[in-house]
């Protein structure tokens, strides 16, 4: 009887390791992430040209400037100035000119030896440049044409008075020489002046050029 009895519990707990639960199933192994791209860096921005820079203005410049910038007829005679004066030496000081601007040089022994000035706008200065010129030629010994301005651009000169150079003295050295200028987009008629010689004198005129007001 015994044995019978170990007999059915062996069978017994055979059958019921046959019936186990089944353990868990295996997880699949992760696989890794790919990385991100590297992103490449962006291509240097070239680096801008300098801008040029404009010369800076010489004392006589800004001189001539606030000169012109006080002056009635600013909007109808802009500023003109000299690249160069010619050899000529001087202290350049404002000179009055009423309704206009100017600037003289003064030499230790010559006051006003030499100078610009856009003067006062007069009921003629708005005539034709044919008039003009015309009125010129007739007032003034000599007429020149003036290449460095603004065209049309001419001078009439002679010595002060609108008289001619004497024959004893041609080349006019210790008289005042005078020219009326006229150019090119402007009203005014402008007066440049030499007591030095008539050579300097024709010597500023080719000098002459429109000063930047910017």
């Amino acid at each position: 009887m015994n044995q019978r009895l170990a007999l059915a519990a062996a069978l017994l707990l055979t059958g019921c390791e046959r019936h186990a639960a089944p353990g868990p199933e295996p997880r699949p192994t992760a696989q890794p992430s790919p990385a991100p791209p590297v992103a490449s860096a962006p291509a240097p921005s070239p680096t801008p040209a300098p801008m040029p820079t404009a010369a800076p203005l010489s004392a006589t410049d800004r001189l001539i400037l606030g000169q012109w910038r006080k002056a009635a007829n600013r909007g109808e005679c802009a500023p003109l100035h000299f690249r160069s004066t010619a050899g000529a030496s001087g202290t350049p000081r404002p000179a009055r000119f009423s309704g206009g601007w100017a600037v003289a040089w003064d030499q230790p022994q010559v006051r006003s030896a030499f100078g610009i000035a856009g003067v006062a706008i007069l009921p003629d200065d708005h005539a034709s440049a044919d008039a003009q010129r015309d009125r010129l030629a007739r007032q003034w010994q000599h007429l020149r044409q003036l290449d460095t301005l603004p065209q049309p651009a001419f001078a009439g000169y002679g010595v002060e008075g609108a008289q001619p150079y004497p024959v004893t003295n041609p080349e006019g050295k210790g008289l005042n020489s005078l020219a009326y200028l006229r150019v090119g987009g402007q009203t005014c008629t402008y007066n440049v002046w030499s007591r030095i010689s008539r050579a300097h004198l024709e010597a500023l005129l080719e000098n002459l050029e429109l000063l930047p007001t910017g």
